[in-house]
């Protein structure tokens, strides 16, 4: 009798791509599904000259929502040309919140310039982070 594989890689016994090992792959699989990467972002509106700094685990739906207006409350309201001038892969959304609270503490267009033309400078903070 020969096996059927189902489609779905997440269920025990399925093989995405003819692997030859489908339980580890199976596994890994899964378990990068479960992981979901979060980014830290700095937009920049030309209109009102000023910049937003955020993180999310979905930039392009994010970007979207501020120039939609979407959040009420948000400091993005000010203009509707909301650009993406960085983003920062985060190992996980407690980094991106770090940084993001970082970077908004020191409310210095200079040090955002800064970090846009060098995001090293990100990984350098994140190197001395407690």
């Amino acid at each position: 009798m020969v096996e059927q594989w189902t489609e779905n890689p997440c269920v025990p016994g399925s093989i995405p791509g003819g692997t030859t090992n489908p339980n580890r792959n199976i596994r890994v699989f899964c378990f990068l599904i479960l992981i979901q990467m979060h980014y830290l972002y700095i937009l920049y509106s030309k209109l009102s000259q000023k910049f937003y700094i955020g993180e999310t685990n979905n930039i392009n739906e994010r970007v979207i929502k501020h120039n939609n207006h979407s959040y009420s409350n948000s400091f993005t309201k000010i203009a509707n040309d909301w650009e993406i001038v960085l983003t920062f892969n985060c190992t996980d959304r407690d980094e991106a919140l770090y940084l993001e609270r970082f970077i908004k503490r020191m409310k210095s267009k200079n040090f955002n310039n800064k970090i846009i033309n060098d995001p090293s400078i990100l990984k350098d903070i994140l190197s001395k982070r407690i």
